[in-house]
């Protein structure tokens, strides 16, 4: 289970124009850039199913947001549903990793793989 970043902007922001002289100003020739150009998804897997797709429009996964709103709601619910007893494999990243969700997996009586 994990979370990606897809850009839909080139690493260096930089964009060439190539565009007849003394026409700088001319809108045909502006390109209006967002400040945030990409986005974060999150989905889990297991052998034999898939959880959806989960977009994550902010652009920072916490741990708080990943307890509340992605292990609670749709990560306890699959578990439960492919088997009794399930491991979790997550990849290290910190919200995964926080104090918050070491206590949640404890207070749930979750397994994590270490």
């Amino acid at each position: 289970m994990g979370e990606s970043r897809f850009s839909v902007e080139p690493k260096n922001m930089r964009f060439i124009i190539w565009r007849e002289r003394d026409t700088r100003n001319n809108p045909a020739f502006v390109h209006e850039s967002a400040r945030f150009g990409g986005v974060m998804a999150w989905a889990g897997v297991s052998i034999n199913d898939r959880t959806d797709l989960y977009i994550i429009r902010n652009g920072t996964l916490t741990a708080q947001w990943y307890r509340d709103d992605i292990f609670r709601t749709i990560v306890v619910l699959y578990a439960a549903a492919i088997l009794n007893e399930s491991l979790l494999m997550d990849d290290n990243a910190r919200p995964y990793r926080a104090r918050q969700m070491e206590n949640f997996f404890f207070d749930e009586g979750n397994l994590r793989m270490e």
